[in-house]
């Protein structure tokens, strides 16, 4: 049976802190205008909107359906099919990314739209515009892959959002073993663009998060933590034309038994 862990949340109040850091504050209320879609934060040289991913995309019905069109038309299937993104056929990856991508293209979207109004507002146009997007929900996308969406939608839909900066808490919990890592990047919309607080910024993501887990462990029967803490990662399982189709999560060895992986964003092999 599993014990599990009180997983730290990245909220918008986390987020407010690591942009207090660097300088940065939420918009004043006086600086928002009625009826406009305002961004969040100013940043030292940067307009910034924070978007959070909290859902699964894969337990959508209208993108299960779509997933099981893609691979129904293309192969024939045996009776369980694995669409872990990690072992999808590289021929349909692309279309298979295009699927999982749409919360977070509509999120990128909503983001350039907010970015360039409030710039427009405050009269800084010649600020940069910084998307922070955070997995909070979405564990079926690891981080690199959650990574790509994010950055491929910014150069893809919008010319408002210079850099991206994501941040993925990836947890799995097994029978005896737990990890927990965050991994956090900043990436320029058009190469060669520099921020020049984006590393101050990752520090101090990770920073706050490193403190979360550190109360996590020396607090687990803290109930304000089990109320905002992120739900386990569990297997995913959808049917159609007699096929099951799965995204399991991964399984966390017995380290007292086995070596376990400890990269940030490796899941362990299932044995």
């Amino acid at each position: 049976m599993k014990v599990f862990f009180p997983i730290p949340r990245i909220t918008e109040g986390f987020v407010d802190r690591a942009v207090e850091k660097i300088g940065g504050r939420r918009l004043y209320e006086a600086e928002k205008r009625k009826g406009l879609q305002n961004a969040d934060y100013i940043l030292p040289g940067a307009v910034s909107e924070l978007k959070i991913i909290e859902e699964e995309g894969l337990e959508k019905e209208s993108r299960e359906h779509k997933i099981k069109k893609l691979l129904t038309d293309r192969y024939v299937l045996p009776n369980e099919v694995d669409i872990d993104i990690r072992r999808i056929p590289d021929e349909i990856k692309p279309e298979f990314r295009r699927i999982l991508g749409g919360p977070i293209q509509t999120a990128v979207k909503k983001a350039a739209k907010q970015i360039k109004e409030t710039k427009t507002h405050l009269k800084r146009k010649v600020d940069f515009g910084v998307l922070i997007a955070v997995n909070n929900g979405y564990g079926s996308l690891p981080h690199d892959e959650f990574e790509n969406l994010v950055l491929s939608y910014a150069r893809k839909d919008t010319s408002q959002i210079d850099f991206v900066i994501c941040s993925t808490v990836d947890h799995h919990q097994g029978d005896f073993d737990t990890y927990v890592f965050i991994t956090s990047h900043c990436y320029p919309v058009v190469e060669g663009l520099q921020y020049p607080k984006s590393d101050d910024f990752i520090q101090a993501i990770n920073g706050l998060f490193g403190e979360s887990m550190t109360y996590m462990m020396r607090n687990q029967m803290d109930p304000k933590l089990w109320d905002n803490s992120l739900p386990p990662i569990s297997d995913i399982l959808f049917e159609g034309d007699g096929v099951t189709f799965v995204r399991r999560a991964p399984e966390v060895p017995d380290s007292r038994f086995t070596k376990l992986k400890t990269e940030p964003g490796d899941a362990p092999d299932r044995p």
